[in-house]
């Protein structure tokens, strides 16, 4: 009798081990996806990179039915860097301007976890009516709730109020951070790019965007035009109506470029009252009526100064135009930099013959064949 109640007590030992060991390995296996995932949370730069990873990665890694995102943004931050997302991504993410919704879904500030009422679930899943238990987890940046991520699983016994969830309340922590990081990181490299008046790239960024342009030009062998704009009379724009009514009339046109160009094409302000314009995929013809297009446009514009008094611009515009076709010399930085500056200087060139001609026209400026690297730039316009 007692050897077999020490063999059965052996069995069930042995049964307890073989579950133990599962366990541990069960959980090894999470905290393994769970470290994985906070490594790629802390590489991502791009806060478009670190929303694909919350709402797709985790789904697939998690093994989940649906994963949405809540984001504060009063000053709509996040809005500007995430133009352009995925449309999944841009569905399953909510901003917020006022932080109210947010915390009434948090009394306590605390994770939440469990089956969801039918109006949570639509609130939370509104595309996913199967979502039967989700996990809500408040995103807390020094004692402020930025946002709330829910994870949501078709088993209701997925997510319980009787588990511990200490990592995914570590995991909501990291996330914060992240958020916050490429935020500040990305806002911060935007403003060393864009004109703070017209809200158009500054001239440091086109120096990036143009040499991006021509090597894109010379691997797709496609023409790349060039435009200089400049408002006409600026100097008497400033003296008669005051610069603030200046700093309008620039406000007013660089809204008119962003409207009247593709987003393919790149829009700077150069210096002072003139803006250059990037036109990937343009020959000079299209250039040129691109240009005369602009040039109408600005000529209808309406501008009021400080006291409500109408006044009209016009613009003169230079043109030039990079054929890949015509540069006989090798592609290397040298050659490239020496390009970019002959584009540039015929598209200047263009302009002066444009205000030296009368004002509110177009003046084009054709590009000769680039025979040598270390040819005179002044001697390819001019010669």
């Amino acid at each position: 009798m007692e050897r077999k109640t020490l063999q059965k007590q052996n069995e069930e030992l042995q049964r307890t081990i073989r579950m133990t060991v599962r366990r541990i390995e069960h959980n090894e296996t999470i905290l393994k996806r769970f470290f994985d995932v906070e490594l790629k949370l802390l590489a991502c730069n791009k806060l478009s990179d670190l929303i694909a990873l919350l709402l797709t990665d985790f789904k697939h890694t998690f093994k989940l039915s649906a994963v949405t995102l809540y984001l504060f943004d009063p000053d709509e931050l996040a809005k500007d860097l995430l133009i352009g997302i995925p449309a999944a991504h841009s569905k399953a993410l909510t901003l917020f301007k006022r932080p109210d919704e947010l915390n009434e879904l948090y009394p306590n500030s605390e994770l939440q976890a469990g089956e969801l009422s039918t109006g949570l679930r639509k609130l939370l899943f509104p595309d996913n009516p199967f979502v039967l238990s989700a996990a809500m987890l408040p995103l807390i940046r020094q004692d402020c709730l930025i946002g709330s991520l829910h994870l949501g699983a078709q088993d209701s016994d997925r997510y319980s109020i009787d588990y511990r969830y200490d990592y995914l309340s570590h995991l909501c922590s990291v996330i914060s951070v992240c958020i916050e990081n490429c935020i500040n990181q990305e806002s911060l490299q935007r403003l060393s790019t864009i004109d703070p008046l017209t809200g158009v790239h500054n001239r440091r960024a086109f120096s990036h965007d143009i040499a991006r342009e021509i090597n894109r030009a010379h691997r797709t062998q496609e023409q790349l035009s060039c435009l200089f704009v400049d408002i006409d009379h600026f100097k008497t724009i400033n003296d008669n109506y005051g610069h603030q009514t200046g700093d309008r009339a620039l406000r007013t046109l660089g809204n008119l470029l962003k409207e009247q160009f593709r987003k393919t094409d790149l829009i700077s302000r150069y210096g002072g009252e003139e803006f250059a314009v990037l036109l990937p995929s343009c020959s000079e013809k299209e250039a040129v009526c691109v240009a005369e297009n602009l040039r109408q446009a600005v000529e209808a514009l309406i501008i009021r100064d400080i006291e409500g008094s109408p006044f009209r611009l016009t613009a003169s515009i230079g043109t030039s135009t990079f054929a890949p076709a015509l540069v006989i010399e090798k592609r290397d930085d040298k050659a490239l930099r020496y390009q970019s500056e002959l584009l540039l200087k015929q598209a200047d060139f263009a302009l002066y013959e444009a205000k030296r001609s009368g004002r509110n026209r177009v003046y084009s400026h054709a590009l000769k064949a680039v025979r040598r690297e270390n040819e005179s730039i002044d001697q390819s316009v001019n010669g």
